[in-house]
């Protein structure tokens, strides 16, 4: 399959004629990154989450149906979209532990012939964020080869089957005409639209550590009832530097 973008700051434009049932992935806004409680939205991801709720207003109208993991972060930012129904909070989109698995990463570097960043950058995540998303993918890869041995987190095969057990449905739920935002984390989002749209693992790996807090990436079924990739990473509804982040 033909690689798709990674970054799409196009939003629909209001107006525009009726529009097929989609899936919306909306990565969480910002946690609290280089402190004990990462699992938490900080000023900024408040923010940011409460322009993404306007953002899914305005796109969706009163008729959609919401979900969200379990995560506090996950949780935060569903609050803010104010969901006309009910949510439905499901664990299956929970993140994978990026601090487990760096951790047995950095273990098992040498086995691995896995590079190991500088400790200051390791002691500063925040501070030395590029150099760590540059990292990221080839940690993940190992992981989905099987060379990292993860007992926190389990296999790559086991999270890629978790993660899609809503999906079916989802289908069923757009297939009757409704449309759905679902909030999750970059792992989830960047495995389920690889693994329903067919694009390869290191498509999946660099979609991981380039998906924006507060993104909008859109699913839809095609006319054969195949899922096709719409917009990828969105950020049109955070306006200026300050409120695009990574982590």
């Amino acid at each position: 399959m033909a690689a798709a973008a990674l970054s799409d700051g196009s939003a629909a434009k209001p107006g525009a004629g009726p529009r097929r049932p989609r899936l919306l992935l909306l990565r969480h806004a910002q946690g609290m990154l280089g402190t004990a409680d990462y699992d938490r939205l900080s000023a900024l991801g408040l923010d940011q989450a409460d322009r993404l709720g306007q953002r899914v207003a305005d796109e969706l109208g009163e008729d959609w149906l919401a979900w969200s993991g379990a995560l506090r972060r996950q949780r935060q930012t569903v609050n803010a979209l104010c969901a006309p129904g009910t949510v439905f909070i499901d664990p299956c989109l929970n993140e994978y532990r990026v601090d487990r698995m760096v951790a047995h990463a950095l273990n098992q570097s040498d086995a691995l012939g896995l590079f190991r960043p500088p400790d200051q950058a390791l002691m500063d995540p925040a501070g030395f964020l590029d150099a760590f998303l540059n990292w990221f993918p080839e940690v993940l890869e190992r992981w989905q080869r099987a060379e990292l041995k993860d007992p926190c987190n389990g296999s790559w095969q086991a999270f890629q089957q978790r993660v899609q057990q809503p999906a079916a449905g989802w289908r069923a739920r757009l297939e009757r005409g409704q449309s759905l935002a679902v909030v999750t984390s970059a792992g989830v989002i960047s495995t389920l639209t690889a693994s329903l749209c067919g694009y390869d693992l290191g498509w999946q790996r660099r979609l991981n550590v380039s998906l924006y807090n507060a993104s909008v990436t859109e699913l839809e079924l095609d006319e054969r009832g195949g899922w096709r990739l719409g917009r990828v990473n969105c950020v049109a509804h955070l306006e200026g530097k300050r409120l695009r982040t990574l982590a």
